[in-house]
């Protein structure tokens, strides 16, 4: 049940987090036995929030990917309901952990294998319940997190479940970038900025950048500084001359996939070699309420909506993780990269 406001009285930022969430979801293992196996007959999906308490710049909270996927899967819910009717808003899990978080003051790595045992330990949980229908949210984009999930996921078809990890799509358009997708960017963008370099170099701006911060101040605003629009830039990224030399090379023996995935983590590794390490990707100082609006109604939601008809209403698989090298790389997760 929500708390009243009166126990938040002296601290409205805690309480408007809180209310993030604690909200109109339901929390599946909170409910009587009998009720919960009642419930599940109605055949609804359930939701399972996977994310780090991960560093994201000054700006922004260590609860930036938790309190986005809520957001985000408030959306979607409420968009699943218009298109299949009412049903409630379930939850059966809210993981603080991921594997592989960005440094920075506060931040917490879990392993892969204890992450992995973890969602398949909720997974097992949830097939013992007779769930049909699972959406795993997350917002934390490292390969091997969300490797971990579709561990879950796979456990879960094998089992007779449906399940959907629809991060996996916000992955995917980032390794196949191609600026012109982000043209409608420039129309949120103050004249004073370069909008040409902004959206030409978009794909630099992973992690708690323009993206991020537009979407926290639509979706969260309190977990946003009234000071973000002072965070300086961060530098230039050139991408990492040997990893772009490699990918260079599988692009010429026709590699066209696997040239992007090393183009990108050739950008991303650029980045973690900055010093001092901002912890930070892009321009947030050029955040706005109206762009993060844009992204989460017109560009992510649609895709978040067809992937969940497609996958838990039809017979689609669904998105599968990127960078999938890396798990052999990894040893299996044994080594962090």
């Amino acid at each position: 049940m929500m708390p009243k406001t009166r126990l938040f009285a002296n601290n409205r930022w805690q309480y408007e987090c809180y209310s993030l969430q604690y909200g109109m979801e339901k929390y599946l293992y909170s409910y009587p036995h009998c009720e919960l196996l009642e419930l599940l007959k109605q055949d609804v999906p359930v939701y399972v929030f996977v994310n780090p308490i991960e560093y994201h710049g000054p700006h922004l909270s260590l609860y930036t990917d938790k309190v986005l996927s809520m957001g985000m899967a408030k959306k979607l819910h409420a968009e699943l309901v218009n298109k299949k009717g009412e049903m409630p808003f379930l939850v059966a899990e809210d993981i603080s952990l991921g594997e592989g978080p960005t440094r920075g003051p506060g931040s917490i790595h879990t392993p892969f294998k204890d992450l992995r045992k973890i969602i398949l330990r909720c997974s097992k949980s949830l097939v013992e319940l007779g769930v049909r229908k699972v959406i795993f949210m997350t917002f934390h984009g490292a390969p091997m997190h969300n490797m971990a999930i579709q561990a879950g996921i796979e456990y879960l078809n094998k089992n007779g479940v449906k399940a959907y990890n629809p991060f996996n799509y916000i992955l995917q358009k980032m390794i196949h970038f191609n600026p012109r997708d982000y043209d409608r960017v420039r129309d949120f963008l103050p004249d004073d900025c370069d909008k040409d370099v902004i959206v030409e170099n978009f794909n630099t701006d992973f992690h708690a950048g323009i993206f991020e911060t537009s979407l926290c101040l639509y979706l969260c605003p309190k977990t946003v500084s009234e000071n973000y629009n002072a965070v300086p830039d961060c530098p230039a990224l050139i991408p990492n001359e040997k990893l772009l030399f490699i990918a260079k090379l599988f692009k010429s023996l026709g590699q066209i996939y696997l040239f992007k995935e090393l183009r990108f983590a050739a950008i991303g590794l650029s980045w973690i070699q900055l010093k001092p390490f901002p912890g930070y990707s892009g321009t947030p100082r050029y955040s706005s309420i109206e762009l993060g609006q844009y992204f989460v109604e017109q560009e992510l939601i649609p895709l978040y909506v067809n992937g969940a008809l497609e996958t838990l209403y039809g017979v689609g698989k669904g998105p599968r993780p990127v960078m999938k090298w890396i798990y052999g790389l990894s040893l299996g997760g044994l080594i962090s990269i």
